[in-house]
């Protein structure tokens, strides 16, 4: 058949032509991004073994098939993506397959960061590569990287000229719309499947499900729950994973040795932000902190209590939750603590019930969790601390203590009694919904009553305590997250990495820690670690999770945190925070205050390599470098 020559072809005749001669390609090129799709297990398939293998073995079968169908996903990701290039006419051909190599070389460098930072590439990740200073932390010399330049360049020119000689001598499929919607229903299908098994065995199928990119992330827990009435699993099922009850350290809790064994009071608050502890708002306890340590700069793990408590007694970075406690893994502390002579104890006014708090990080607990209060916040709190005093006169006094309290009064809508009217004007509490109408000030003056109920409370505790057991126990008293007064548009937290949801006071007090405040970034990972290292045992940090000691700081550190049900993460140093994740375009960059940076790009330029590191998993590296002067160590409030 002839051809009209271009020029005498009018704009929509021309585009006819250009779509007439793509056409006849579509069906080979759909089959050529099927099987790129399908390289996708080649670069993933260590880590996709990897997270089927805490798996129980009726599961893994169907997880693999489910990373094949996600495979063909991908595959079918990059014909859709490169469909405009049609417009193209006989070059789509050239252009297609350039556009599909170039994809398949971003999924192997995705599956190298994957492999060394734990996470798929994301803004951070390209933001810290683009730093000339990124280069020299792989360890290769320019010569190096010029020749594996050279190596994927010829890899890539090779994949394009066969792309060519495949688009030419296939003729088939022809129906390429009926496979299109072939491979769209078999995803749907295999992404309900994914949620289904979520539903019915945790957090550990979901990081599997995950596992290669671009996946997202299909919870149907509400609608399953409706269908089948029956909860969803609390992120553990027992059974499901082989590693099940298994510590998640790298040591067995019979080699922890304590040299000593005072009393632990470890006391938690709900929703208390640092700038909470003032001495107007919490008396008691800042007149105690003269003679205990201050750590000024403590963060939590997550914005939310599930994540941020798994942090706590793990001592590993939230993120990991759903594929420690999926798999079934346990925390160390507690069998430790047990091995040492311990008698534990956990009372939370503060429900971990509907959390799944009870089936996960509490579960070995062996019936020492009391979280059945009733009643208004102030009233339970007032219960709880009754039951740790009670468990104080009850226990012989050569048997050592673990007790853990969590308080509620400073969760929304921040309970008090009367006693504790401090600050006015404040909101009465009255119709949770009806807060959108009420002034911030007003909010936080009832929050800052309820932080000075608590405050009252928890010297009643440990006055009681003291009196009853005839010495002063080793005290660790800190918030699960902070929270917001619409400061940035919104009440309460669990919803960002900001520093008013993060940043959350950390107070120490024990006869081995000399008493001031520590200016260095510290973190509920290091909770374990401290304590460990309080007590006398000799164990290097990195046997017991991801934390430091807090008796050992240090000021050159950053630390990872979470939003935690969402992928939205923050890195925070002494000099630089760095936001990124999901809703985010790609970083941002500010003071740990949230404040803007002047000079926040060269910051980020000479913190690169460090910030590389971290993320690899290694400690943040005590340089020779000196120690930066502080430019952020008092709030903008």
């Amino acid at each position: 058949m002839s051809r009209t020559p271009p020029a005498t072809l009018t704009p929509p005749e021309r585009l006819r032509q250009r779509l007439a001669d793509a056409r006849p390609l579509l069906g080979p090129a759909l089959l050529w991004c099927t099987l790129h799709g399908l390289l996708a297990l080649l670069f993933f398939g260590a880590p996709l073994l990897a997270s089927v293998e805490r798996l129980a073995p009726s599961l893994r079968p169907v997880l693999l098939a489910g990373g094949v169908v996600q495979a063909l996903f991908l595959g079918l990701l990059a014909f859709v993506a490169t469909l405009p290039l049609v417009l193209l006419g006989r070059r789509y051909a050239l252009t297609m397959t350039v556009a599909v190599a170039l994809g398949v070389a971003m999924l192997g460098v995705d599956a190298l960061v994957l492999s060394s930072l734990g996470f798929h590439i994301n803004g951070l990740v390209l933001a810290v590569a683009l730093q000339p200073r990124a280069l020299a932390e792989t360890g290769l010399a320019p010569h190096e990287l010029a020749m594996a330049a050279l190596a994927a360049l010829a890899v890539l020119s090779f994949d394009v000229w066969t792309g060519l000689r495949f688009l030419r001598r296939v003729q088939r499929p022809r129906r390429v719309g009926r496979l299109v919607a072939l491979l769209v229903l078999i995803t749907a299908a295999e992404r309900l499947t994914s949620a289904y098994l979520v539903f019915a065995h945790g957090g550990a199928v979901l990081h599997a499900a995950t596992t290669l990119p671009l996946q997202a992330p299909v919870r149907m827990n509400t609608l399953l729950t409706r269908l089948t009435d029956r909860p969803p699993a609390s992120g553990l099922r027992l059974g499901v994973s082989p590693e099940a009850g298994a510590p998640a350290a790298s040591i067995e809790p019979s080699a922890v040795r304590f040299t000593r064994r005072p009393d632990i009071l470890l006391i938690l608050a709900e929703s208390l932000r640092d700038d909470f502890f003032t001495p107007q708002v919490m008396p008691h306890l800042w007149r105690r902190a003269e003679h205990g340590t201050r750590f000024l700069h403590h963060h939590s793990a997550a914005s939310s209590t599930d994540f941020s408590l798994f942090s706590l007694f793990f001592g590993l970075e939230a993120q990991r939750r759903d594929a420690v406690v999926g798999a079934g893994r346990a925390p160390l502390l507690f069998p430790a603590l047990k091995a040492n002579g311990y008698r534990q104890a956990f009372f939370a006014a503060s429900s971990v019930d509907w959390m799944g708090l009870k089936d996960t990080v509490f579960r070995d607990v062996h019936g020492g969790l009391r979280t059945d209060y009733e009643g208004r916040s102030h009233l339970r709190d007032a219960e709880m601390v009754k039951d740790a005093v009670n468990l104080a006169r009850s226990t012989p006094s050569d048997v050592p203590l673990f007790t853990f309290v969590f308080f509620a009064g400073t969760h929304f809508d921040y309970d008090y009694p009367p006693r504790s009217a401090v600050f006015s004007p404040a909101w009465n509490g009255d119709g949770g919904l009806a807060t959108a109408r009420v002034p911030a000030e007003h909010l936080k003056a009832r929050a800052w009553n309820s932080a000075y109920e608590v405050d009252t409370k928890v010297e009643e505790l440990l006055t009681q305590w003291e009196a009853a057991r005839g010495t002063r126990p080793l005290v660790v008293f800190t918030g699960d997250h902070g929270e917001e007064f619409r400061e940035h548009g919104r009440v309460g937290h669990a919803s960002d990495v900001t520093e008013l949801q993060l940043h959350v006071p950390m107070l120490i007090f024990d006869e081995r820690l000399a008493p001031g405040e520590v200016d260095s970034v510290t973190g509920h990972i290091d909770l374990v670690p401290t304590l460990f290292d309080l007590l006398g045992d000799t164990h290097p940090p990195e046997k017991l999770g991801d934390g430091i000691p807090m008796t050992r700081p240090d000021p050159r550190r950053y630390l990872l945190t979470t939003i935690g049900w969402e992928p939205r993460y923050a890195l925070i140093g002494r000099e630089l925070k760095v936001r990124f994740g999901a809703g985010l375009p790609g970083t941002e960059l500010s003071d740990m205050w949230d404040r803007p940076l002047p000079d926040a790009q060269e910051r980020f330029a000479a913190e690169a390599p460090r910030i590389l590191r971290r993320l690899r998993g290694g400690d943040a590296e005590r340089e020779e470098s000196p120690e930066p002067t502080s430019t952020a160590t008092t709030p903008p409030r």
